[in-house]
């Protein structure tokens, strides 16, 4: 699949509810080998709940990346490296720092540089990812 093509033609909000659909299997993935992963749960709602239209700003999303308590996706991944699930918290987290930058841009809140840095050249990284998982 190509993700990119596919995705960036859709208005912000329908790329987010595709991704949802395309990222479940990240997420499916990533429970078969880690039964407790709240990360995953929450950032799949959070980017299915954006897509169908919630108001949710940039900085949740950021906070499901980079949580204060270092609970996020990004940590999550590297605890993950090497493991069965590693190739799945890649995938997750590289979709909701995508979502992240469409809702910044969205909402026109102040962006962090690192999500500053996402494009849409982040969904080719996405399909190799998603190529991993099978």
């Amino acid at each position: 699949m190509k993700v990119r093509a596919e995705l960036t033609v859709l208005p912000p909000r329908e790329q987010a509810r595709r991704l949802a659909a395309v990222t479940a299997s990240s997420v499916a993935q990533i429970e078969r080998t880690e039964p407790h992963a709240p990360e995953a749960e929450a950032a799949l709602a959070a980017i299915r709940s954006w897509g169908d239209g919630a108001h949710l700003p940039g900085r949740y999303f950021s906070e499901l990346i980079y949580s204060d308590d270092e609970r996020g996706t990004l940590r999550r991944l590297s605890e993950a490296a090497g493991k069965p699930s590693e190739d799945g918290w890649n995938a997750l987290t590289t979709a909701t720092m995508y979502v992240a930058w469409l809702v910044y841009r969205e909402t026109g809140e102040p962006m962090p540089s690192d999500v500053n840095e996402v494009e849409e050249d982040s969904l080719d990284l996405l399909d190799e990812q998603l190529a991993k998982l099978g």
